[in-house]
């Protein structure tokens, strides 16, 4: 959500408009903030979304620039949730905006770590925004100023013992999300990282993963009992089938019945999914 702006030699309703013809070539949550500034009488051209950095383009005959500090100032900016936006290479308009946390996220990151999950926050935001955002949710360890490629030599760089988990809804967390073991989109994240995700969340509440989570443990101790049931059955059976000491039909029923034991016991995950 914007909050203010600052701008020089231009009005405030014409530099909304430009930014916002700029920014409807991109799908990311601070662009959609631009929407309803959007207007179609402004033509655009030659749009490149320079990833992780953000947009330039030609607005008539006027070169056009819209992302970090970095990208439109070529420099950093120590300012915390900003956009930066240039005309001709003239820093013309500063954005600020607000970006509220999910009010599931701490509880989410609290039972992730006493689940004995190590947590990260992967950003191409500064450390300015990242840093506070990290505190108040709990996470330790924060990787900003990342870009795609930044993001996936991180993961790249942890011990290849660690099973590893992506959860991202942009086009920058695209490559992590396809090299990460467990990748989880959010439902209302970019095509590119639904594409990208194993998983992807019907809706945008991160306290799901966690009854994802619980349902996978539950799975896996369901597929190791019926494992466990099978097997013990036919190394109990068979033995005593060949050597002739079980009837052809008391083996065949016995068989039916394991069967029908290892389906009933899978249906308890369904009992249990409706408490």
């Amino acid at each position: 959500m914007l909050k203010r702006l600052f701008w020089v030699s231009f009005e405030e309703s014409q530099l909304l408009k430009i930014a916002a013809s700029i920014e409807s070539h991109a799908n990311h949550p601070i662009a959609r903030a631009f929407k309803p500034y959007l207007d179609r009488n402004i033509e655009v051209s030659d749009v490149e979304n320079v990833i992780g950095s953000g947009l330039k383009g030609m607005v008539d005959s006027d070169s056009v620039k819209i992302g970090n500090a970095l990208f439109v100032l070529g420099r950093e900016d120590d300012a915390r949730n900003s956009v930066y936006m240039s005309i001709n290479n003239t820093h013309v308009a500063t954005f600020e905006y607000r970006d509220p946390i999910r009010k599931e996220a701490a509880d989410f990151i609290n039972k992730m770590r006493a689940a004995g999950v190590k947590t990260t926050l992967l950003t191409g935001d500064t450390l300015a925004n990242a840093k506070p955002v990290a505190d108040s949710v709990g996470i330790d360890n924060v990787v900003a100023s990342a870009s795609p490629s930044d993001k996936l030599d991180y993961l790249k760089s942890l011990d290849t013992s660690d099973v590893t988990m992506m959860i991202g809804d942009g086009i920058n967390d695209a490559p992590t999300l396809a090299g990460a073991h467990l990748s989880i989109a959010m439902g209302g994240g970019t095509d590119v990282a639904k594409a990208s995700a194993d998983l992807v969340l019907l809706g945008d509440r991160l306290d799901k993963i966690l009854t994802a989570r619980e349902l996978a443990l539950r799975t896996r101790k369901i597929i190791r009992e019926n494992l466990a049931w099978s097997l013990g059955y036919n190394l109990l059976i068979l033995p005593l089938a060949v050597a002739g000491l079980v009837a052809p039909y008391i083996a065949v029923v016995g068989m039916s019945g394991s069967s029908i034991i290892v389906v009933s016991n899978s249906l308890r995950l369904l009992k249990e999914e409706g408490k």
